[in-house]
Parts: C-alpha cells; structure tokens; sequence
C-alpha cells in the first residue's frame, strides 16, 4: 500500500510540473483550470505561481522575481477563497482591479481561485468578463477538484486534469493532418463507441498543449468532457472535432442546452 502511494503522489506531482511548464511560457493562456485532488491545490498552486513569474525561468533567488517571495507569499500574487472554500463574489469582482494593477517585481500578477468547482451561479457568471478580456500583464489560475464548470467559463481557459488511473491516460497522438486523413479516421472510428473515441480527443488536445496551440486544445477538451457525459453520438463528436480543429465555432453557444 506504500509504494502504491508514493506511486500515486509522484504521478500526481509530475503532472503539477508538466502543467507548470506549460502555463510558465509567455505564450501560454492568459486563464487556466488545473483539476486535481484536494491536498496538492496549494502545492500546485505555488508550483504554478513560481513558473508564471520567474523571470529567468529557473525559478532561482537570481530571479529579481523570485527574490521577493516570503515563503509562500509574493507581492504579485493574489489568492481569492481557501483551499476547501470557494471564493466570494465580491472578491471575484475584485479580482480585475488586482490584476490591473502594474506588477510590482514580475511581469505578471497572478490570480488564484480556491475551490472553483465550488462558486455559486453569481461569482462563477463575475468571472466572464475578465477571463475573456484579462488584463495583459494578469493571468488566472482556478483550483478544483471536481471537472464542474460553466461551459461560458470553460470555454474562455485551458483545463489541465489529472486522470487518477495511469491505464486511463491517453498518450499523444497523431492529428490527422488534412481533410483526407480525417476521412480515414472517421472511416476507422464510425462504429466506436463514443467513450473510447474520447482516447483519440484526448490525445489530440494533449499534443496541442505541449506545441502551446491552447486554443485548439481548449475546444477538444470541451467535447472531451460533453462526450464524457455522454451527451454527444460518435458523429457528433466527429463532426465537432474537425470543426474544433480547422474552424471558429463558438463552442459556448452551441452546447448551453447540453450541459
């Protein structure tokens, strides 16, 4: 039972790295989602807040930036809720004069929201607004533990999940690269169960994260989860995702009834 547990702790551990390499790019989103069990949401947290802003990207006291942090607190940092309690709408509203603000030694100032999965309807909607039109220099990080989120939310950030079971997790896979290799994969998979269909998205989003096409990732990740909930039909889901990859569908608008 120990080793199954140190097991489990490195892989979760490894993913909070592999998330923090990928948002600590200057190209990264701008808003970000990381699902997780509860106990790492502040290790991840910090992890996270220390990639985004480190200057040098070594995350090192050389760092003008990383020389300001007092144990877990920096000046450019902003932490709304608790680890086990969501965030206030009023500290919601907040947040867009905070990341307003002109970094004090970063580039950035980071926001981090506690329990996200947890909002009410009121502060999850006062989030909208700057998580489409986040200030430049702000970037912001919501916690969760369950993969529960308004679709208008999900669609304006780039979700990163851990998958508990290793034999779950899908690896990289090649996207097809033109309409003819789409066809081909849609002969292969016509009568595949959406579920397992799933495994290809998956993949497919993971690869564009680590090419840092956030965007593109973002739409796969969103059907991902409807397919999960099994709201979608195998050429539903084949259909959404060549348009999730080759066009600009606005993917909050279609699927509010399905949520």
């Amino acid at each position: 039972m120990p080793l199954q547990s140190d097991l489990s702790q490195n892989r979760i551990r490894g993913f909070i790295q592999e998330t923090s390499s990928q948002i600590g790019r200057e190209e990264a989103p701008q808003s970000f989602a990381c699902i997780l069990p509860l106990a790492y949401h502040v290790e991840c947290a910090l992890t996270c807040a220390r990639k985004i802003l480190c200057f040098s990207d070594t995350g090192s006291d050389f760092c003008a930036a990383c020389s300001e942090w007092v144990r877990d607190n920096h000046p450019d940092l902003i932490f709304l809720g608790k680890p086990d309690e969501p965030p206030r709408i009023d500290e919601c509203r907040k947040l867009w004069g905070e990341l307003s603000l002109k970094p004090v030694a970063s580039r950035h100032r980071v926001g981090v929201l506690y329990a996200a999965d947890r909002l009410n309807l009121a502060a999850a909607n006062s989030l909208l607004k700057i998580t489409e039109d986040t200030p430049a220099s702000g970037r912001i990080m919501l916690l969760m533990e369950d993969d529960s989120m308004l679709p208008t939310l999900r669609s304006r950030m780039r979700v990163f999940r851990f998958i508990p079971d290793a034999s779950l997790e899908s690896p990289e896979k090649k996207i097809p690269s033109g309409i003819s290799e789409y066809i081909k994969w849609i002969g292969q998979t016509r009568k595949t169960n959406p579920q397992e269909i799933v495994s290809d998205l998956d993949g497919w989003a993971r690869h564009l994260a680590s090419n840092s096409d956030f965007k593109r990732s973002a739409r796969l990740d969103l059907i991902c989860v409807l397919a999960r909930k099994g709201k979608l039909t195998t050429p539903m889901i084949q259909d959404l995702a060549l348009a999730g990859l080759e066009g600009e569908v606005p993917f909050e608008q279609l699927f509010d009834d399905l949520w």
